[in-house]
């Protein structure tokens, strides 16, 4: 079982990591700014939900076919360009008297290039560690990601009240100009990975992404254990004032609602990444999907706050099966695929869980109680994970 630490011994996943951890806190704080300088100007909720929607929008839209740019191109070349991109643009939109819609139009092309950066790291992941080192780099990747939206969005708005929301774009800009200066130093250049037998259209190559993944029942499996298992377990997360405001709290529970899923996945994913055997870990996986959503049933009893962030912890750490299987997923894929693969995955992961957001809004809507709401989808999750039927782990997913 390879440590954290010992991860670092690889010059490479150094140079990627710090330039990851610049990015992820250059990103709270800007969906913090953005925020703050769209309802600034208009003073209307709705544009600034349409202004924040575009950190996911174009995922979900565009995610399949932009992460094939991750398999047509060398790897290392997508990431320095997407990184240079979103700094340009980000940058942008900072301009003091840039109207209005152009500043959302920019936010939106700047994260278009965010599908196929995530494809070529996560493509670029496997060929830089080996083995289990592998797997605790991909679980070290999570927990800083949940650890900077943990943090990340209190710190902020502390340096958006601090610096504003201009300086504040132009700090997030930098730091993707930092990333690819890092990545450029870093990273040893590979040639692209398509196979020259392959179509070469963009949208035939991204149809062939999807067509590879349906043709494997482990790769199409998988993706439906972890698509079920996360909309059901992450669905209280838009319920999360209504709730705090039926047991009695206000903007300081739901934020507890909140955190305890994410300190759940992260206990989770040190447990399966760094504690855990590889043999127990991946006979866990599949008991932890199933408590990702069980552990919300009891809701249904409409217990109090104490009892509530004990369920949401429970459910995150076992929402945290998706960690390794991610990484166990991604070495499965032949390597000319994995961009495009992790494109599908990815995509489908924001739809569900979108989707999952509005059912809960809407059942609360309707004159459910959100406890009724989150208990009712715990055990429709439950079902769900458990007729999704998955193979164990293969044994070319440890090679």
């Amino acid at each position: 079982m390879a440590t954290y630490r010992e991860l670092f011994a690889y010059r490479e996943f150094r140079y990627l990591y710090g330039g990851q951890v610049l990015s992820y806190l250059g990103d709270q704080v800007a969906a913090v700014a953005v925020a703050v300088l769209v309802f600034d100007r208009t003073n209307s909720a709705l544009l600034s939900a349409v202004a924040y929607a575009s950190s996911w929008l174009p995922g979900v839209l565009g995610g399949p076919v932009l992460s094939t740019y991750a398999d047509r191109l060398p790897r290392r070349s997508v990431l320095i360009v997407c990184d240079l991109a979103r700094a340009a643009l980000i940058a942008l939109v900072a301009v003091p008297g840039l109207p209005l819609w152009v500043a959302i139009v920019l936010l939106y092309a700047a994260h278009l290039f965010s599908p196929p950066f995530v494809a070529a790291r996560a493509a670029l992941m496997p060929e830089m560690l080996p083995g289990e080192a592998y797997i605790a780099g991909n679980g070290l990747s999570n927990i800083t990601s949940q650890l900077s939206q943990l943090f990340g969005f209190v710190a902020g708005g502390v340096i958006v009240a601090a610096v504003g929301p201009v300086w504040s774009l132009l700090g997030n800009a930098a730091t993707f100009v930092a990333s690819a200066l890092l990545i450029s130093a870093g990273l040893a250049r590979r040639p692209a990975p398509t196979l020259s037998g392959e179509t070469t259209g963009l949208l035939a190559q991204s149809r062939d992404g999807i067509r590879y993944i349906l043709a494997d029942p482990w790769l199409r499996t998988c993706l439906a254990l972890v698509w079920v298992a996360s909309a059901f377990s992450f669905a209280p997360e838009a319920i999360a004032y209504p709730w705090a405001d039926s047991l009695g709290g206000g903007p300081a529970q739901a934020g507890l609602l909140l955190a305890a899923p994410s300190a759940g996945f992260l206990l989770g994913a040190i447990l399966l990444t760094r504690v855990l055997s590889p043999e127990t870990r991946d006979r866990v996986l599949r008991p932890a999907a199933v408590l990702s959503t069980v552990a919300l049933v009891p809701a249904l009893l409409d217990p109090g706050l104490p009892v509530v962030l004990l369920l949401l912890a429970a459910a995150g750490l076992g929402a945290s099966f998706i960690v390794p299987l991610n990484a166990i997923f991604v070495r499965r894929v032949a390597p000319e695929f994995r961009g495009r693969a992790m494109g599908v995955a990815a995509s489908g992961l924001l739809v569900v869980q979108g989707l999952a957001f509005l059912a809960a809004g809407a059942a609360v809507q309707a004159g459910l109680s959100p406890s009724t709401v989150v208990g009712l989808s715990g055990l429709l999750g439950t079902a769900a994970v458990l007729v999704t039927r998955m193979a164990r782990v293969p044994a070319r997913a440890d090679s």
